[in-house]
């Protein structure tokens, strides 16, 4: 089922050019405050990616998403017989052979967890060193890697540095690597190190009324009023754009006859 969505049409461009094979702006931010349709735009974008482009998506949650989970589902969704980078060097820190089978690295020695151990200062080597594997691996890949990052204002202190450092410097070094992050906060566009290859959307809502005319005609409702776009454009000024809110409403409006 595809997701109905009012404008945001300059995002969803720049979420398109994001899978081009020339891809320049390879990192896609979009920040939006709660209720700017942020999480409707970006579930309507990654609808849209081809199933040849493997997709990573990542809801940040506070500490139940560490960099060592992101790494772990990552392997899982690309494939670990193509990270040998990775899991060699996963091998070097945990002083054991890695074993891989139907895709599932064995052995709990092997977890990534148990590497990145709690020494703070071991810890940030460690988490350099895997960095620096894992994207020795997906440069070579030939077709686009997508990487999606959602709550980035909920990561925690350790994961936000690691992305707005490490992780998007080596994205701009790694032209198979697309990032699409989004959030009520996001990392500063003009990083010196990563800033070039990046786009950032500001999400406002959308408060054009004729925008919204074509989400009643896909959710097959009736504005009972005789100039319905006056009557709309009174409830988008009234919830100043608000995505949610204006959805809500036109939920609440009867069904078009002939529809059930």
């Amino acid at each position: 089922m595809n997701t109905i969505l009012a404008d945001y049409e300059g995002e969803q461009r720049a979420f398109g050019a994001l899978l081009e094979p020339d891809c320049r702006e390879r990192i896609l931010l979009l920040r939006g405050e709660s209720g700017s349709g942020k999480t409707t735009l970006l579930t309507a974008c990654l609808e849209r990616v081809p199933q040849a482009v493997p997709c990573i998506r990542i809801q940040l949650r506070g500490r139940t998403v560490s960099v060592a989970e992101i790494f772990s589902r990552a392997g899982d969704i690309l494939g670990w017989e193509r990270l040998a980078n990775f899991t060699a060097r996963m091998a070097d820190l945990s002083g054991a052979q890695v074993h891989i089978k139907d895709n599932k690295m064995y052995g709990e020695e092997h977890s990534i967890n148990v590497v990145l151990t709690n020494d703070p200062d071991q810890r940030q080597r460690r988490r350099a060193a895997l960095t620096n594997a894992w994207f020795r691996d997906v440069k070579t890949f030939e077709r686009p890697l997508l990487v999606a990052l959602d709550t980035y204002e909920q990561a925690s202190a350790e994961v936000a540095e690691w992305i707005d450092g490490p992780f998007l410097a080596r994205v701009a070094e790694s032209p198979p690597v697309r990032v699409l992050l989004a959030g009520q906060e996001v990392p500063d566009a003009h990083n010196i190190e990563w800033g070039r290859c990046c786009t950032l959307r500001e999400l406002y809502g959308v408060p054009e009324a004729q925008h919204w005319l074509p989400v009643v005609a896909a959710m097959q409702r009736h504005i009972p009023f005789a100039d319905p776009l006056t009557w709309l454009a009174g409830v988008c000024h009234a919830l100043r754009g608000d995505p949610k809110e204006i959805m809500q409403v036109i939920t609440d409006l009867p069904r078009r006859e002939g529809t059930t």
